[in-house]
């Protein structure tokens, strides 16, 4: 198993951009619904009219459909009757307007969630690239982790090796009265200890790979191979200005989309009284607020991320020029394994000495590799 498989396991299987997805395809969706609600929303209407109502206009209509009244019985009913008519006509009209009051300020509520929808949806794309972004940072840090866990109980049982050597020796030793019975057990104590951190090392390790196994999706086998990362190019780090990454980065485009929000509900939002303006005011100015505070927590993830990249290769340099001291170092102890000055067994300690200066190597690469890709992903936009 490599890490270009791990990565593609971890993006296809991850259960955090699946719900975003959905989430996406949901708010659109909602947004489709305000809208096309908005356009079938209709209007109450009200046909104004007017029947005569007094006497003047009853005995004398001007309309050839509606005869003039001349009987006082007839005059007096009518009167009454159409007044209530114009009356119930009157109150008809005042409904239709309130009616129409109502669904003008739905409508408007609608076409405020419907943009605010719109939003969502666009803060929810930048989200899911956020996510990919995050999944495949920790995803490189947990393979990297097991690969440098892989790496340094390799070397603790190599070293164990040499230590029960080391035990033999000082029982022999103690036989032919050379070394004490406190010689043995300093060694074999020595041994014991050494014993104990393989074992909760190769715990932590299967724990690790559990974890990795589970987070994308394959069964868990103890004997999988993980296998290294090939070039690791050693690099001073190359730096971005702050405000180029500020600009590309994910939340602060979800902040300014926040604050465009805010803007235009200002703007389209209807209000009924100034303690509903105050609030629009206050909400713009609140979004204000967060993307400053935003762009200065930023800002300082930037530079500690700078930093701490800049100090993992630092950290490789150190080991490279330990590797090269106790490698020439080596050459010595051989020459002078060759003249018969050393044993072979001292020869294989130093061996082991050379040995884990090579694993101090590999994890200090390891580390500036994590961190290395940290600052990359600034560059697209993740700022972690």
């Amino acid at each position: 198993m490599d890490l270009t498989y791990v990565l593609d396991k971890a993006l296809k299987d991850s259960h955090n951009l699946a719900l975003l997805t959905l989430k996406y395809a949901a708010q659109g969706s909602k947004k489709g619904d305000l809208e096309q609600q908005m356009n079938e929303m209709g209007s109450a209407s009200m046909t104004p009219g007017h029947l005569p109502s007094t006497p003047a206009e009853v005995t004398n209509t001007g309309n050839p459909q509606l005869p003039n009244l001349t009987n006082p019985t007839d005059i007096a009913w009518t009167v009454m009757q159409n007044t209530a008519i114009n009356q119930m006509m009157q109150g008809m009209g005042a409904l239709a307007g309130g009616m129409n009051k109502i669904i003008s300020s739905q409508r408007a509520q609608m076409s405020t969630a419907a943009h605010q929808l719109g939003t969502d949806g666009r803060n929810s794309l930048l989200q899911s690239d956020e996510a990919k972004a995050g999944i495949g940072l920790q995803t490189i840090a947990q393979y990297v982790q097991l690969l440098a866990q892989k790496k340094q109980l390799d070397f603790m049982k190599e070293y164990e090796v040499v230590m029960e050597k080391d035990l033999l020796k000082a029982t022999l030793f103690a036989q032919q009265g050379l070394a004490s019975s406190d010689d043995v057990q300093t060694v074999q104590k020595a041994i014991n200890k050494q014993k104990d951190d393989i074992t909760t090392l190769l715990n932590n390790y299967r724990l690790g790979l559990v974890q990795l196994s589970t987070d994308i999706g394959i069964s868990y086998d103890p004997d999988l191979v993980i296998k290294d990362i090939e070039s690791i190019s050693v690099d001073p780090i190359s730096e971005t200005d702050t405000t180029t990454l500020l600009k590309a980065s994910y939340q602060m485009k979800a902040s300014g989309n926040n604050i465009d929000e805010a803007m235009w509900e200002t703007g389209h939002t209807v209000t009924q009284n100034t303690y509903g303006e105050t609030y629009q005011g206050v909400n713009l100015a609140i979004n204000g607020q967060k993307n400053e505070q935003t762009k200065l927590e930023l800002t300082k993830k930037i530079q500690t991320t700078y930093n701490d990249a800049k100090n993992a290769y630092q950290a490789v340099l150190t080991e490279q020029r330990n590797l090269n001291d106790v490698q020439a170092d080596l050459t010595k102890m051989n020459f002078r394994y060759s003249v018969g000055v050393i044993s072979k067994h001292d020869l294989n300690k130093f061996e082991i000495k050379v040995q884990q200066n090579e694993t101090a190597l590999a994890v200090a690469k390891l580390k500036y590799y994590v961190l290395k890709e940290k600052a990359k992903a600034m560059d697209t936009g993740f700022i972690q």
